[in-house]
Formats: structure tokens, C-alpha cells, sequence
């Protein structure tokens, strides 16, 4: 009868593991690895300006020297021109062709990568009042909008799954 225990308690561990994959919830339960998010405010203008000022162009630069070796996997940024102009020096250095979403469908955004993207790394490029939106989608804390001036600031937000909050670190550039 001792043969009975290991084999049966294995069998057992093995088709949880397929009834949680069925369900569409086993990867995350069964320890699969988290996803990350590393999201910034598009780079520095000037007053309302769509594009970037001239101290923007070099901080997006900086932005893809610091990212360069991230291991990134996809890059997001909206519609508008400043977030274009500020993901694409990193996205010509690591040959990523960036993800073109609306600024305003943040909870679109955030479904998307977490299921399309699960267990990558990738940056989002948003806006002073969407990098918070975002951060809160994607199970972090709830932050106030980005000051007007703060072109900075670089969030790396770890989700992990369902039922699990999602870690926040944050970062300047």
C-alpha cells in the first residue's frame, strides 16, 4: 500500500494543474512569473505642446540608456506625439516596433498586456494623469496625478495574479 501515496499524491497535484490551466487561472496560481510594467510619464515639454522640448528629446535618450538592457519584451505608449517621441529612441535601440493605444482606455491597456503579456517585461509610456490610472489597473496602490512639471519619475509596478497586490517601486531617471 506505499506505493499508493507518492504516485496518487502526484497524480493529484498534476490534474489540479490541468483543471487550473482550464480555468484559465493556473499559470498564475502554480507560481508562473510575474509581469512588469515599468511606466513612465511621457519626457519634458513645454506648456501645452504636443511635442517634446529640447530637454525632453535628451531625456528620452537617458530613458533608453537606462532601459537598454531591461530585457524588455513590448513597448506601449498612446496616441499622442510627446509619448511617440519619447518610447522611440528605446524602441530603435532594442528593434521593438511600440503598441499605439488611446490615452484614455487605460483598463483596456492594462487587460491587454496582462494577458497578452504575462510573465514579461515591458514599458508604458502615458500621461501625468494616466501612469496613475495605470498603476491602479494593474493592481497597485492609488496615487494622485503626476505634477505638471514632473517628467521624471519611473514606476516599476510587479503584477503577480489574481487575489495578490501587485508591488510598486518607484524610481527617477
Amino acid at each position: 500500500m506505499p506505493w499508493f501515496g507518492r504516485p496518487l499524491h502526484l497524480w493529484t497535484l498534476a490534474a489540479l494543474a490541468i483543471l487550473l490551466s482550464a480555468l484559465g487561472v493556473g499559470s498564475w496560481v502554480l507560481g508562473a512569473a510575474p509581469t512588469t510594467l515599468l511606466i513612465v510619464r511621457h519626457a519634458d515639454r513645454v506648456g501645452r505642446d504636443d511635442a517634446l522640448s529640447p530637454r525632453g528629446t535628451i531625456r528620452a535618450a537617458a530613458l533608453a540608456r537606462a532601459l537598454a538592457r531591461a530585457n524588455l519584451t513590448a513597448i506601449y505608449h498612446s496616441d499622442t506625439r510627446r509619448a511617440r517621441d519619447t518610447a522611440a529612441p528605446l524602441a530603435a535601440l532594442l528593434g521593438l516596433t511600440p503598441n499605439v493605444r488611446p490615452a484614455r482606455d487605460t483598463a483596456d491597456l492594462v487587460r491587454e498586456i496582462l494577458a497578452e503579456h504575462r510573465g514579461e517585461r515591458m514599458l508604458v509610456v502615458g500621461h501625468s494623469n494616466t501612469v496613475p490610472q495605470i498603476i491602479r489597473a494593474a493592481g497597485g496602490p492609488d496615487l494622485p496625478d503626476l505634477a505638471e512639471d514632473a517628467f521624471e519619475d519611473l514606476f516599476v509596478l510587479t503584477a503577480y495574479g489574481r487575489g495578490r497586490r501587485a508591488t510598486l517601486v518607484h524610481l527617477t531617471y
